[in-house]
């Protein structure tokens, strides 16, 4: 049921404004929230050189921050500015927001933009929307204001997330750089060795050659008798100098062997250390949005933060303990989030029913039963659904699969 705005209180607010709230007609309380959830300081700095000159656009955050929001609080041009400015920047949500009509729909609808962290339209629409009373403007100064608090304490978790995959990828080129080092020395070392071992084989096949002619030579001689005992030293020779040539054949082969393997090593670890640059650049992504003065911004206009555009991604496998910064990471870029834990205490049944509702399909291949991997393969490929199947559970794969799940990167199967 709608509340009536029949009160004297609703009946008060209504009739005060019959159209939409402007800017300066709110209270000096929230206009600090408003400008701070609601403009990016780039886009302070934009209006500060539209409407006054360079030199203010160029002075600290803070200082912009309070001159705005002091001189907003009466009709002049930087308040019609600001105005025009949020207009156009949120149409859509006031659009959505005009459409109602009582007070128990729109707060309805404010706390579906808050759950998935649409806030700082859900803001504006809310406060200018001419149904909005003291009580629900109460309502949003508090929640706008606790989630200051927490989008710091996410930012903290982020940079320590950042810092310990900064520290891996550092520990991962050194160890890259090493064994690159090893290998090179390692190859040419062995290179040298083979080039000797080539030399010998040449000329111990020169001397079989010339062995070979001489014992020819002999037998075509004369007294046969007279020359066995040279003859059979020759024999002697040729049957050591083959062997000698069968021992060297068999090292440089041995040696080609070990050659390759230490190329394949290179590669493996290039490819490990690629795999962890693209995690890093990811895990960077989400922490600048973090960082991002915007606070909230929606996914549309952020170019750090990857959009799902409402898409449902499950994450089947991975750490439980991890499963609260999948959903933080999920939220964030404008998704929504389920998860099963991969045959673990969830059944297959329930596997198979979050399969069919997911658009996209996450696998921690680290931390899975066989049946649900093979469960969840099998359904994706009969389906046509989209999946990534990550190496392991940590955040930064997780935030990579993230990125390519918003960039529309073919399924990776492992």
């Amino acid at each position: 049921m709608c509340d009536a705005p029949a009160t004297a209180t609703g009946a008060e607010v209504f009739n005060g404004f019959k159209g939409k709230r402007k800017l300066w007609e709110l209270t000096s309380k929230l206009l600090c929230p408003v400008i701070g959830t609601c403009l990016t300081t780039s886009e302070i700095r934009k209006l500060a050189q539209k409407v006054v000159d360079k030199e203010q656009a160029r002075k600290s955050d803070y200082w912009l921050h309070t001159w705005v929001v002091s001189n907003c609080d009466s009709k002049h041009h930087l308040s019609l500015t600001v105005q025009k400015h949020l207009d156009k920047k949120f149409a859509a949500a006031i659009k959505r927001f005009g459409l109602l009509k009582c007070r128990d729909e729109l707060k309805q609808l404010w706390q579906q933009h808050i759950d998935r962290g649409a806030s700082a339209e859900a803001l504006w629409a809310l406060l200018t929307h001419p149904l909005c009373d003291l009580a629900m403007q109460d309502m949003a100064y508090e929640t706008i204001h606790m989630l200051s608090h927490q989008i710091g304490a996410g930012q903290r978790a982020d940079l320590k997330r950042l810092h310990e995959a900064e520290k891996e990828l550092v520990e991962l080129r050194k160890a890259l750089d090493k064994s690159q080092q090893k290998a090179h020395q390692t190859i040419s070392n062995k290179e040298c060795q083979l080039d000797t071992l080539q030399r010998q084989v040449a000329e111990l096949k020169a001397d079989n050659l010339r062995l070979k002619e001489h014992n020819q030579r002999l037998e075509l001689g004369g007294d046969s008798s007279a020359l066995a005992p040279q003859l059979q030293q020759l024999r002697n020779e040729l049957a050591s100098t083959s062997s000698s040539v069968e021992i060297l054949d068999r090292q440089k082969v041995q040696w080609q062997q070990k050659l390759r393997q230490s190329e394949e090593n290179i590669l493996d670890l290039t490819q490990k250390l690629r795999q962890r640059e693209q995690e890093t650049r990811a895990l960077e992504g989400f922490v600048k949005q973090s960082l991002s003065p915007c606070n909230g911004c929606s996914a549309d206009s952020c170019r750090d933060c990857p959009d799902l555009k409402g898409q449902k991604i499950l994450c089947v496998g991975g750490m439980h303990r991890m499963t609260d910064q999948y959903r933080e990471l999920v939220s964030r870029c404008n998704g929504e989030f389920s998860h099963h834990d991969g045959g673990v205490e969830d059944r297959s049944k329930r596997l198979d029913a979050l399969l069919w509702s997911a658009d996209a399909v996450i696998c921690a291949s680290d931390c899975i039963s066989h049946d649900a991997y093979y469960r969840l393969k099998r359904f994706c490929k009969q389906h046509n659904k989209r999946h990534l199947f990550i190496p392991s559970s940590g955040i930064s794969s997780f935030a990579k699969a993230m990125d390519d799940v918003a960039n529309g990167v073919s399924c990776i199967s492992l």
